[in-house]
């Protein structure tokens, strides 16, 4: 039942939001789709580039990474990319053994 409420009441807030932000949130999440569909090792490897239109277009757009940014810069973490930030820490840490 909370479900059903919670798509009905994001929907009606859809609805309203302007046809700039639409498409701008369209492109980020087609965007991510076709990041995470690329035939890639077992761990998806982000590529500079990627990461470089990622970085820019939340700047752009700083409300597509959602609730809990902190200040001017947002909080990946709070915004649900753990496993982004934990890939990111374990690589850096590889990289520094070697």
């Amino acid at each position: 039942m909370f479900a059903l409420v919670h798509s009905l009441t994001v929907f009606v807030i859809d609805f309203f939001k302007s046809p700039r932000r639409l498409e701008a949130e369209n492109l980020f999440l087609r965007y991510q789709l076709s990041i995470a569909l690329r035939r890639a090792p077992p761990r998806l490897r982000l590529r500079g580039s990627d990461r470089a239109l990622l970085v820019w277009m939340t700047r752009l757009w700083p409300s597509l990474l959602g609730a809990g940014s902190t200040g001017d810069h947002p909080s990946l973490a709070s915004c649900g990319f753990h496993g982004v930030l934990a890939l990111e820490i374990a690589e850096a840490a590889r990289a520094a053994k070697d």
